[in-house]
């Protein structure tokens, strides 16, 4: 008796490695997703052990729809743990995932009210509702949770779920309350809600009307939470809803500290989409707050700049040469107001043709003391472009290297070679040109890039020196009158170009510059004509979707909606590879009313 008992302590050891090794087997076969064989070894595996092991032969027990067994096996453990609350979720799993849901939904009853309301525990139950596809019961975890301990927060897991439920409504609200509860969570719920809205197509305009729904139903009920109606404001933008994202803004900042930051940004935003009327608007507003601050005088500069881009008759330049003589005086000559200055220069000589007063400006603002390196850079470019006006080219290029020497890895540096690169183009240096031009199309500025890719793939796509020059030279003079404003001449270059040199690649070209000419010069008309043509007849080259856009914009800037509607659908349709897609998209949308309140 003695020897066998002897021997059985010896043999344990090896006993205990064996069945390691079958527990590792069967793992392995378990996560190749062989369960069968998986079943084979933990089946006969011992009952003492069984809590190592239970979770892959449950899972194993699942996938194979074995439901009795996988019952007979939860019960086993929950006869051992009866405090255990996961293995109950399981044998609910079971029971419903074997048809008997009375059952199920009896057992999860039971569940919830026996949950202690801590945030593990909670979180462990619903993941393994959520595993198996059975969200229902896994909201019902968390909201019995959030009942029993106020502190919790699985708003966002709550949202999860809804969205796995189609339940857009519900996610979003989520999301929402989640910001009111924890508002250190909103830039993480942003994120969240920008995925939603990025959907992609004209015709799912759903998601940010279920966000704005949700938005101003939280708004409502939380009117003291300023950070909602940011969202609102946020939500409006993506949207170009600009109108009532300035309303919004408008009324926040009269809650809030009254210092007009985020009008401004909005008002900032309005220039990149050549929103004027409304960006005049958004920096009337700071302007009226009467407060000589930063964003003040940026404001005075950015609605004079507005005013000026969005001008039409000598009236209205006259009003704006009032209010920059208003301004300045206002604000002075100093460190502050350079750029106010040297915008003013720029008014002078490229709309007033008052070229000899701007050099005197912009010579002013260039002496004022401790003026800084970017501000003065600033100036050297503007009185750079004045000496190109007044036919000064070395004096230009001159000013333009000074700047490009001081900032060689900044964008204002690159925008100085840019324009080095483009007096080269207007004296027909192309070479010399392009070479400027590779290198600028790697800028970090993206703006610049474009510009410099464009000019580059003008030059790379007309001149060849296998053929004549004068194509592309005279073409390029002509771009220098269009710069100095000599739209005349530069009609008489273009036109020698289509009348020598019928069937040129450079016709698109200059149809579109035609219509630019033209609508500068408020002839919308003829303008029309131009865009017209390279839609027909140059389709299939890379302008044509310059011109449907520029069409369809100068369509709604006559209100003929309809036809600009049509037209941002044909390039949505047509073009979808467009740069000009997106904002096509976001105009269509608008036409079409999807944001009617």
């Amino acid at each position: 008796m003695i020897r066998f008992i002897t021997l059985l302590f010896l043999l344990s050891p090896i006993l205990s490695i064996s069945q390691n090794i079958d527990y590792k087997t069967a793992y392995q076969y378990y996560v190749n997703g062989e369960y069968e064989k998986a079943v084979l070894i933990y089946k006969d595996s011992p009952k003492s052990s069984l809590s190592s092991y239970y979770n892959p032969y449950y899972m194993s027990l699942v996938y194979l729809k074995k439901y009795t067994d996988a019952k007979k096996l939860v019960n086993t453990m929950i006869r051992k743990q009866k405090q255990n609350l996961g293995y109950k979720v399981d044998l609910v799993i079971v029971l419903d995932k074997d048809g008997n849901k009375r059952e199920a939904n009896k057992n999860h009853l039971e569940i919830i009210r026996n949950i202690n309301g801590t945030y593990n525990q909670s979180i462990y139950l619903a993941n393994k509702y959520k595993t198996h596809e059975m969200y229902e019961k896994a909201l019902g975890i968390y909201t019995k949770s959030e009942k029993i301990n106020k502190k919790d927060n699985f708003n966002i897991q709550k949202a999860e779920l809804y969205s796995y439920l189609d339940n857009n409504d519900m996610m979003i609200k989520e999301y929402i309350n989640c910001i009111v509860k924890y508002p250190k969570t909103k830039n993480q719920i942003i994120s969240k809600i920008q995925k939603f809205l990025d959907n992609d197509g004209i015709e799912n305009y759903e998601n940010y009307e279920i966000t704005k729904k949700q938005l101003l139903l939280s708004i409502n009920k939380n009117i003291n939470n300023l950070q909602l109606t940011e969202i609102l404001i946020w939500l409006y933008m993506q949207s170009a809803d600009f109108k009532m994202a300035l309303i919004q803004a408008k009324a926040l900042d009269k809650r809030g500290e009254n210092d007009g930051k985020i009008v401004y940004d909005i008002g900032e935003t309005l220039l990149d989409y050549q929103e004027y009327d409304m960006a005049i608007d958004a920096f009337n507003h700071i302007l009226n707050l009467n407060q000589k601050s930063e964003v003040y005088i940026a404001s005075c500069i950015n609605k004079l700049f507005a005013m000026t881009k969005s001008a039409s008759t000598k009236r209205d330049l006259n009003k704006i040469n009032d209010l920059y003589i208003k301004y300045t005086r206002e604000l002075g000559k100093n460190s502050n107001t350079v750029l106010l200055l040297s915008n003013y220069a720029n008014f002078k000589a490229f709309y007033l043709n008052q070229l000899k007063e701007a050099s005197t400006l912009l010579e002013e603002a260039i002496n004022i003391n401790q003026i800084s390196s970017t501000d003065l850079a600033e100036c050297k470019l503007e009185y750079a472009d004045i000496q190109l006006l007044l036919g000064n080219i070395w004096e230009a290029l001159l000013y333009y290297s000074q700047v490009e020497k001081d900032f060689k890895e900044n964008p204002i540096g690159h925008e100085a070679k840019l324009r080095s690169a483009k007096v080269a183009y207007f004296q027909g240096d192309f070479s010399w040109a392009q070479a400027q031009l590779q290198v600028l199309r790697a800028s970090t500025s993206k703006l610049i890039a474009n510009d410099a890719m464009k000019l580059s793939l003008l030059i790379t796509d007309n001149y060849n020196l296998d053929t004549a020059e004068f194509p592309m030279k005279t073409f390029a003079k002509a771009d220098l009158l269009i710069f100095q404003n000599n739209y005349n001449e530069a009609f008489v270059k273009f036109d020698s170009i289509l009348y020598n040199f019928p069937g040129h690649s450079l016709e698109d070209e200059i149809y579109m510059r035609k219509a630019d000419i033209y609508y500068r010069s408020d002839s919308f008309n003829l303008a029309l004509e131009m865009y017209e043509k390279v839609i027909q007849d140059y389709s299939f080259d890379i302008l044509a979707d310059d011109a449907i856009f520029k069409k369809a914009k100068l369509f709604e800037k006559m209100n003929d909606l309809e036809s600009a509607k049509n037209l941002y659908e044909k390039l949505i349709l047509e073009y979808s590879n467009s740069i000009y897609t997106a904002e096509a998209r976001i105009r269509f949308r608008s036409i079409r009313g999807d944001k009617n309140e």
